[in-house]
């Protein structure tokens, strides 16, 4: 008698979701999305006690462990045990160091290429796990060619060990605009630049503020989103300018909001795996300003205004250049809408499930 072959169940590394949203974690959440959607094995997502998902409808969520564990010892110490049965899937770049089976997805290789941007505790932790992973994992996934390409260089194997997952653009669209925001903000449509980002030193918001302070008329202000965090980035103080918004971090609501009323968004980020930010501009219909280099040029194309972000004066001719010239505004608008249809989710999901094969056989 022929025997029947339980497929074996998926787990995901479920930590992203008690964490602050940001790019990584925005990543991991749309690609569960998208597994539990399609994928036809049996798949848990595990949660810490703090963290949850919900409106799934196939994966299964699940906490464990205890509450009071930090995050990074729950990962390394809980997840480990509780999926020695199956398979482990990380989105969100960490991963257990002792896990037998996983699959990792490594957004980008800039603990390597951009130290100084890092605290060195942090620095020193990730490069140590991000080697070990490369020699142990089942899979290895990157979000573009040029992470594929850096991660290979700095780590020492192929970039054939990497399947590149591209990312998608299209989910804030179901995101209700908060315009509150603007009010709230005193803030006037096509009357300000809108910045996103965390505060890492390789965001560039500093040279961004002194571009902006630059430009005229001087009634155009510059909002800056996003949060910071001293125990992973080594920190980058922006000089204060007049005209200058610090709104921190908001809800997607405010930002749909904000992406649909600025004149234009910036983002001079001297190193990127993706660049998510202007991608998620440009489904929002707002031109974008972004800086020619990593892998920014491989996502925007010919949508964007492109300036050099170590040039202070071409921020500023780029930022001057959308105020003067509302025809190539609107321009850039349909790029963008053009360019940002060509980055889906579903498209991402597929090559993730195409690339986990549990019991010999993709899911």
């Amino acid at each position: 008698m022929a025997t029947i072959k339980r497929k074996q169940c998926l787990f995901i590394n479920g930590k992203f979701t008690a964490q602050r949203m940001t790019g990584v974690q925005r990543v991991a959440e749309q690609l569960v999305r998208e597994l539990d959607q399609t994928l036809e094995a049996p798949a848990e997502l595990l949660c810490p006690p703090s963290g949850g998902f919900a409106n799934l409808q196939n994966i299964k969520v699940r906490m464990i462990g205890p509450s009071w564990l930090p995050l990074t010892l729950w990962e390394q110490l809980i997840l480990p045990f509780a999926t020695r049965n199956g398979s482990l899937l990380n989105l969100a770049g960490a991963a257990p160091a002792l896990a037998r089976k996983q699959y990792c997805v490594m957004h980008d290789a800039a603990i390597f290429d951009q130290p100084d941007a890092y605290a060195q505790v942090f620095l020193s932790w990730y490069r140590w796990l991000f080697r070990r992973l490369v020699a142990r994992a089942q899979g290895l996934f990157t979000v573009s060619n040029f992470s594929r390409d850096r991660l290979s260089l700095a780590l020492g194997v192929p970039e054939s060990r990497f399947v590149v997952l591209g990312l998608g653009s299209e989910h804030l669209s179901v995101v209700q605009a908060d315009e509150s925001i603007l009010v709230n903000s005193g803030l006037t449509p096509d009357q300000y630049f809108l910045a996103v980002g965390s505060h890492n030193p390789t965001k560039n918001m500093r040279r961004l503020a002194h571009a902006f302070a630059a430009i005229r008329p001087s009634a155009i202000k510059f909002v800056l989103v996003g949060g910071g965090n001293s125990r992973v980035f080594s920190g980058d103080d922006i000089d204060e300018v007049s005209g200058m918004l610090n709104l921190g971090a908001v809800s997607d609501e405010a930002l749909v909001a904000l992406y649909r009323g600025a004149l234009g968004f910036v983002f001079p980020s001297t190193y990127e795996g993706f660049g998510l930010p202007p991608l998620e501009a440009m489904a929002m219909g707002c031109p974008v300003i972004v800086a020619r280099a990593a892998a920014l040029p491989e996502v925007c194309a010919d949508a964007v205004l492109y300036c050099d972000p170590l040039d202070i004066e071409s921020i500023t001719a780029a930022l001057q250049r959308l105020i003067d010239e509302p025809m190539f505004r609107q321009e850039l608008r349909q790029r963008g809408f053009a360019r940002a249809r060509m980055w889906t989710w579903a498209s991402a999901g597929r090559r993730l499930r195409a690339g986990i094969k549990l019991n010999g056989a993709a899911p």
